[in-house]
């Protein structure tokens, strides 16, 4: 029986016995059914919580008048389809399934639990399967302050889900608070532990359990991962069957989210390579995760390996002496662009980056690190400053490269140019000309228009008494002035034949 007294749910049904007694009855009826997933009810509906009151009631007396599903196997559009009478009347949808014997209503399989067997059932149609002669060890390495439910997810079925058998783990601990530290020590697995007293960064972290590693690559790994089937034995498979590697990365997938705020990203694409997209402020170059969000997980243009400019260290298995050539993780950034900027260490160095989609694993998104919003502004900005001083003028030669020569290395964005002029023949030209070069062009024949937007790379202008000064651009839009009188406001300044027969060579030539 329940161990709500009658009295509360004589309250609730505002002192109707009938139904006090009715939803009483229900209750329990509904529990030993295993119709209602308090869990999914209250991850839904994290509002409930809050409440403090019996999830089960809440749904009884008010979640069922809102249209809430007491679980992901009773569909209640479904239900209320079938039998209309029942919103008609005001009847409680589950108290009615309870009481016609189901009514001949199919429950259905929790659609999520389906969804996440077929991604794991299709991703296993594409695993390698490799077979070593000799397996090169692997020091796996997991940083973890607090998390010792990511942990206990991470390490469930761990040798078995690797495919591989050689390999340690080396797990750097901030100064937890919780059990983590004796639940790792409790794993029948390779585990060495360095407990640190505080909670040091994600580069220092990663390099000091480098320097006491023993395998011949590194594989750095975020806590809040949980594998998949195969995910090492195609790693190391990759790193071992392509030249010149610099890392081999992951395709992560959002898990299920319960609660409705996250629920739409479920079994999306949480990272599939890093490309670059260019802002205002404060930094120009913004990276971002190529195909976020994306549900399509196995499509043709997500589901091939390709070498890309970055992969995220959430899993990123690297060469031990590659790593230790590039010194490492650069210890100036706190938690954010560590990964990106060891990518372009590689990347110069002229090694490779890899991005293998058959190596599948969820990705949780950790709540490792627990500061406030201001504080996390400042580690932002920090790092942000960090990374522009840094690499900016190298990612500014490489992206206007890769948008001249079309690449769709480093960006998906065509080369943008806006011109300021009267429309001339020799402008005419110039536009139908670059346009047929596929990049984008924007004619603006009003001198007084100063605002060229953050999309623009270089802007033109055939008109001397443009004021250039006060243009609102981006920080690194190139300025070209066609004219055959200097001007130092501009970048260059070129003749109406260099304009016409040369501009991408004489860009090219100072730039590049």
């Amino acid at each position: 029986m329940s161990d709500i007294s009658y009295s509360k749910f004589l309250i609730k049904s505002k002192f109707n016995p009938k139904k006090a007694k009715k939803y009483m009855e229900s209750y329990d009826k509904i529990m030993e059914s295993g119709l209602f997933d308090k869990n999914y009810y209250l991850k839904a509906y994290p509002h409930i919580a809050k409440s403090g009151m019996d999830p089960l009631v809440h749904y009884l007396f008010y979640g069922y008048k809102e249209d809430k599903n007491p679980s992901a196997q009773f569909n209640l559009k479904r239900y209320l389809e079938e039998y209309p009478e029942i919103k008609k009347k005001g009847l409680n949808p589950l108290v009615h399934y309870i009481d016609n014997d189901h009514e001949g209503f199919t429950l259905e399989e929790n659609p999520f639990i389906a969804r996440r067997k077929k991604i794991l059932d299709t991703n296993s149609l594409f695993l390698a399967n490799y077979s070593f002669d000799s397996e090169p060890l692997v020091s796996i390495i997991i940083l973890n302050r607090n998390g010792l439910g990511h942990l206990q997810r991470l390490f469930a079925d761990f040798d078995k889900k690797t495919n591989y058998s050689n390999y340690e783990i080396i797990v750097v601990d901030n100064a937890s608070c919780d059990e983590s530290v004796e639940y790792l020590h409790s794993l029948d697995l390779p585990v060495t532990v360095i407990e640190n007293s505080e909670n040091v960064s994600f580069s220092k972290g990663n390099n000091d359990a480098a320097k006491i590693a023993n395998g011949e690559y590194l594989l750095l790994l975020n806590n809040d991962i949980e594998p998949t089937y195969g995910w090492l034995n195609e790693m190391v498979g990759t790193a071992l069957n392509n030249e010149n590697v610099g890392s081999i990365g992951a395709k992560l997938v959002f898990p299920y989210y319960e609660d409705m705020e996250s629920q739409g990203k479920s079994f999306s694409i949480q990272h599939a390579g890093v490309k670059f997209r260019e802002e205002r402020t404060p930094y120009i170059y913004g990276p971002y995760h190529e195909h976020m969000y994306s549900t399509m997980l196995f499509s043709d243009e997500l589901n091939h390996q390709k070498e890309v400019i970055s992969n995220t260290a959430a899993c990123l298995l690297v060469p031990k002496d590659v790593y230790f050539e590039l010194d490492g993780l650069d210890e100036q950034y706190i938690y954010g662009y560590e990964d990106i900027d060891f990518a372009f260490k590689l990347y110069k160095a002229g090694y490779k980056t890899i991005y293998n989609p058959a190596v599948l694993l969820f990705h949780h998104e950790s709540a490792t690190r627990h500061e406030d919003d201001d504080r996390k502004n400042q580690l932002n900005y920090h790092n942000i400053m960090h990374f522009a001083d840094k690499w900016g003028d190298f990612i500014f030669k490489e992206i206007l490269k890769d948008k001249i020569e079309a690449n769709k290395f480093f960006t998906n964005k065509k080369l943008d140019f806006s011109i300021i002029s009267k429309n001339n023949d020799l402008i005419k030209k110039v536009v139908s000309k670059l346009n047929n070069e596929c990049y984008n062009v924007k004619l603006i024949p009003n001198i007084d228009d100063l605002d060229i937007g953050q999309d623009c790379d270089i802007l033109i202008s055939t008109e001397k008494e443009y004021d250039i000064k006060n243009v609102s651009s981006r920080l690194n839009l190139i300025k070209i002035l066609i004219s055959d009188e200097n001007n130092n406001d501009y970048d260059m300044v070129l003749s109406e034949n260099d304009f016409e027969f040369n501009l991408l060579d004489k860009i090219k030539e100072k730039y590049l």
